[in-house]
Parts: C-alpha cells; sequence; structure tokens
C-alpha cells in the first residue's frame, strides 16, 4: 500500500505537481478528501472479500484505496489520461487493483468478465461525475444483469429525481427509468466541504439495488417508455393531448384506455405511477 494517504492534501498537490495535471471542469473532478465519508460509503454498500468491484472515475485513488483492502478485484475506469499515470503509479504494488484508461460511456461492458476473470456478478461503486451522472446510470442499467448494485455519490439534486414521488416537482421520466430496474434508497447526504476542490453543491450517496425482474410486467416495454418519455416532455399538458400531439395517439383511445384504469380524463403523465404507465401500454397497444 501506498505510504500516503490518497485523501491527504498534501498527496493530491505532490500528484499534481509531478504529472503536470490540472483539473478539468468537464470532467467534474472533485476528490474526496475525507476518510469517514469514504469507509461510510463502502461500508454501506455492502463489499465484501469476495467481491469484484467496478469503480467509475477513481480520479487521485482515494476510494480506490481502500476499496482494495476490502474487496477481492477492483477495476478502476479513468479517462484523464494523466490521472491514469497517477493511479498505475501509485497501485503498482497492490495485486488486485487493474487500472484502465478509458471513457465509461463508451467502454464495452462485455470486457469487463475478462478483465476480471469471474463469471462473479460485479458491484459498482463511484463518485460520479456531476456532469454524466444521468447517461453513465442508464449505461449501467442496460446492462444491469452484469450487476448486483451500485452505490453512486452524485448532485443531491438528482438524487431527489432519482426517488421522487408522483406529483412532486422531482418526479420524471428518469424516476420511472430507474425505478423500472432497481430499487433506490438515498444512503446519506454528502457536504461540499469534503472535497478538493470543493464543488459548488452538497452531493448524496444512493444505494441500487438491481432487481432480479423488473418492477412491472407489460408486454410493450418500448412502447411504455415512449409513454412514459413523451408524458413527461411536455408536463403541463393532460395525458390525453400530450400522447396525441407526441405520438399521434387517437384522443378517444386514449380517454378510453384512461377511463379503464379509474384515471380521470383531465390527468396529466406526471401523477401516473410505473405500474399505471405499464398499463396503459398494455391497453393502447394490444
Amino acid at each position: 500500500m501506498m505510504a500516503q494517504k490518497p485523501t491527504a492534501i498534501q498527496y493530491i498537490k505532490n500528484n499534481i505537481a509531478a504529472a503536470d495535471f490540472y483539473f478539468k471542469k468537464e470532467l467534474g473532478q472533485n476528490f474526496i478528501i475525507d476518510d469517514n465519508i469514504i469507509n461510510k460509503i463502502i461500508d454501506q454498500s455492502n463489499i465484501t472479500s469476495n467481491d469484484c468491484v467496478l469503480e467509475i472515475g477513481p480520479g487521485m485513488g482515494s476510494l480506490t484505496y481502500y476499496l482494495a483492502q476490502k474487496c477481492d478485484r477492483l477495476i478502476a475506469i479513468e479517462k484523464d489520461s494523466r490521472l491514469v499515470e497517477v493511479l498505475k503509479n501509485n497501485f503498482k504494488d497492490t495485486s488486485n487493483v487493474t487500472v484502465l484508461h478509458d471513457d465509461i460511456l463508451k467502454y464495452d461492458f462485455s470486457q469487463l468478465k475478462e478483465v476480471f476473470n469471474s463469471n462473479k456478478k460485479i458491484k459498482v461503486i463511484s463518485n460520479l461525475p456531476y456532469s454524466i451522472t444521468t447517461p453513465v446510470i442508464l449505461k449501467l442499467l442496460e446492462h444491469s444483469d452484469m450487476f448486483t448494485s451500485l452505490t453512486l455519490m452524485m448532485q443531491k439534486e438528482v438524487a431527489q429525481r432519482l426517488t421522487a414521488l408522483p406529483s412532486t416537482k422531482d418526479y420524471g421520466s428518469l424516476t420511472l427509468a430507474v425505478s423500472y430496474y432497481v430499487k433506490t434508497k438515498i444512503l446519506f447526504n454528502v457536504p461540499f466541504t469534503v472535497f478538493y476542490p470543493r464543488p459548488k453543491v452538497d452531493s448524496s450517496v444512493v444505494y441500487f439495488e438491481i432487481r432480479q425482474t423488473p418492477a412491472v410486467k407489460t408486454q410493450y416495454e418500448q412502447e411504455m417508455f415512449a409513454l412514459i418519455r413523451a408524458a413527461f416532455a411536455t408536463r403541463r399538458k393532460t395525458l390525453i393531448n400530450t400522447l396525441s400531439a407526441s405520438l399521434n395517439i387517437n384522443k378517444e383511445k386514449v380517454r378510453e384506455s384512461l377511463d379503464k384504469l379509474n384515471l380521470k380524463a383531465d390527468i396529466r403523465g406526471e401523477a401516473l405511477t410505473l405500474e399505471q404507465f405499464a398499463l396503459l401500454a398494455d391497453i393502447l397497444y394490444t
């Protein structure tokens, strides 16, 4: 293990100087400098000594350092080439850590089993860059059969959207898309003061438990998600009007379908649960 913990400000400054590194705002590079927060994240992610763990955006290696002591194998994927050099140098003697230079949004997840040399399902842990939080979550969920859980730190505002209830301002298509694949829970909030450099907003750590089967049953999954996207594209319109305008569905057909679900004709999409969207898709497209 390294002589100096990567949460130490001096460690970060030394590596910045040695690697001629500069912070890139578009990559959301804010490094955790609080050991207690890191240990809390790892403890509540239920990482064990038998686990294969994927870390996205390890940065200077603050989470990596502690994860390596808890899990069987750790793959850390970093986009910034200068940080990759820092990580490879500082973890060169840590046999269970592999650092990959890649963009997680372009990475081919089918390679993971080979890289881990294991058929075990994977646990994901990450301090996500704010700018790519939603695309990363959606990509992970596209490959949800590879994972057992995701423990992700993100902007507090996004965490609230993921766990929102119907008819609230934070409830939207992302809420529903995520809940179809996983059960979500906000573990705790993280103040901006535990990062270097400090972001302007607070964060939350969210735990995603991958569902064995989707949350609802529908014969028309793609159509259901099309209904959801249309419903939230124009939140202020009634569902009848928005589905008619966006998807060219006959208004009377929508009205009759809503009636079968005992829903009012003037209801807006933001009031429907995932189960109601699934039922609506089955009625409209059968």
